[in-house]
């Protein structure tokens, strides 16, 4: 939304300019007429008076080139008075002044800073600048402000926003034109400018925090808010940002919800698997399309393929998500250790002959995350893992606060178990959802939640794994009534172990036969 242009507000004061000899018989007088924004900056019209603050200074050159800093001789002053500070004695006109003094690099030339600062959000400084061929200066704005006007769905601590367009918004810009005609080109520096927040700001309540950008029409527009805490919220408008010189752009957030980033492909939460050991879970499900040799993590969490993957073979478009144990295509050669095989022989799945060695070790590259690259989870091989028996075992039974950071529900009208992240804010005891319900409540209606209300879980985040059923041949049965997900550690000559679970129960360290196909959730340490 955009706030109404500004209405320019013109002040005139009397600055004294004194030579390096300070000689009485040499003061120039400057009469200055700024164009003043209503919001507060470091140059603010407040009650009709201009005022000034600690540490503000002025850049002037003369028409020699001469180059000058003034500083005003009392901050809150309303008839304040420029005084010389440091540079050169100004000369023949005409004179180029900026402010703030820090971005000026030359007669014509400003540098637009990475980073602006604040305290507490207010804008600290408007960039203008003015010339005149005589003692006449009047600034004019080079940009716009954008107000952000956000508020989160728990306490945060806001530290830093950024914000990246499809142009430049830092670095060194020329200013072209006069008067109200006054303009910046476009800088040569980056896409992102970033406001840093010196005292961190609560937002559970609606706060505004002020940014200068240069002026035009910024698509895309990425806004990623971090807090104190590492938690990080990020934003893309649907449309393009119009800034307007000398003009309020007003983009109003509200219910932000802050979650740890991990990397691509992973839900945001760090969940313990050991005494020394965390990882991020992937977004979704494991899938593979046998056409194109693809893998990826289902969109959602609560997706499942369920019973199309009786269409299981070599010849199969679609997308299929339930596999044999070390399916992983590697196998140096034997068919059954492709995702798509349908082989019931449980000795057909023995790594390479070995019948008892798991997907650890010399043997990792079994496991279908080391072997594959995940096209929607950083696209190369390596980048992740299935979880042993024990690391699940230790998740569900044995991290502190097991028994309440798992339980069982519904998201999307799909069956599962939810896990919680080691740290977790609820956000639903702010949307009239209810707390939730660990695992001491049994029943799939535990916990409920609609897809918009699983956006916000998901944010902090929360895991799902869905009860995807599980594949015997090309026979599919139990979907959304059971859930079994593999691990890496083989069990017998026979078996493998997995957790398995149902709407009244969950077995963390069990086990089934190697040519079962059953889900599988990777893992980012």
């Amino acid at each position: 939304m955009r706030a109404t242009l500004n209405i320019f507000a013109m002040a005139v004061v009397a600055i004294l300019v004194a030579s390096c000899a300070k000689d009485p018989g040499r003061l120039m007088k400057f009469k200055v007429v700024v164009e003043q924004p209503r919001e507060r900056g470091k140059i603010e019209l407040n009650r009709n008076q201009l005022s000034w603050t600690t540490g503000d200074t002025v850049s002037i050159y003369d028409g020699a080139s001469n180059h000058a800093l003034y500083v005003p001789d009392a901050t809150g002053s309303n008839t304040p008075e420029l005084v010389w500070l440091s540079g050169s004695v100004l000369s023949a006109a005409p004179y180029k002044a900026v402010y703030p003094s820090s971005i000026h690099t030359g007669a014509m030339q400003v540098n637009l800073p990475i980073v602006q600062r604040s305290s507490d959000g207010r804008l600290q400084s408007l960039p203008m600048y003015a010339e005149g061929n005589d003692e006449n200066l009047k600034f004019y704005h080079l940009g716009g402000v954008v107000r952000f006007r956000l508020s989160s769905s728990v306490a945060v601590n806001l530290s830093t926003i950024a914000i990246t367009t499809g142009a430049r918004t830092t670095g060194s810009a020329t200013v072209t034109g006069s008067g109200s005609a006054v303009r910046l080109g476009t800088p040569n520096g980056t896409t992102t400018t970033t406001l840093t927040l010196t005292t961190p700001q609560n937002i559970a309540q609606a706060k505004d925090f002020y940014m200068s950008l240069p002026v035009g029409s910024h698509t895309p527009f990425v806004i990623t808010m971090t807090a104190s805490n590492g938690t990080v919220c990020t934003k893309t408008a649907n449309s393009a940002i119009v800034i307007e010189r000398g003009a309020i752009t007003t983009i109003t957030l509200s219910n932000l919800v802050f979650s740890l980033q991990g990397p691509e492909g992973a839900v945001g939460g760090l969940f313990s698997v050991s005494g020394s050991e965390q990882v991020y879970f992937a977004k979704g499900n494991l899938q593979y399309q046998a056409t194109t040799g693809t893998w990826r993590f289902a969109e959602h969490q609560y997706d499942i393929v369920g019973n199309s993957n009786t269409n299981i073979s070599a010849a199969n478009s679609g997308w299929i998500d339930l596999f044999g144990w070390g399916t992983s295509g590697w196998s140096g050669g034997a068919t059954a250790y492709q995702p798509y095989s349908t082989s019931t022989d449980y000795t057909d799945y023995y790594l390479g002959g070995y019948l008892a060695k798991s997907m650890t070790g010399s043997y990792a590259h079994a496991d279908w995350g080391v072997h594959n690259a995940i096209a929607n989870g950083g696209n190369a091989a390596g980048e992740w893992r299935t979880l042993t028996n024990s690391q699940w075992y230790y998740l569900f039974y044995s991290r502190a606060g097991a028994a309440g950071k798992w339980g069982y529900a519904t998201v999307a009208g799909v069956n599962g178990v939810i896990v919680l992240p080691d740290s977790f804010s609820d956000p639903m005891r702010n949307h009239g959802n209810g707390a939730f319900t660990g695992s001491a409540t049994t029943g799939w209606s535990a916990n409920v939640y609609t897809d918009a209300n699983w956006v916000l879980m998901e944010a902090a985040g929360a895991v799902f794994l869905p009860a995807a059923g599980y594949r015997s041949g090309a026979s599919v049965s139990q979907v959304g009534a059971y859930g079994q997900y593999w691990s890496t550690v083989y069990y017998d000559t026979y078996s493998a172990h997995r957790v398995s679970f149902g709407n009244s129960c969950l077995g963390a360290d069990g086990y089934d036969i190697r040519s079962y196909g059953f889900a599988v959730r990777l893992v980012h340490d």
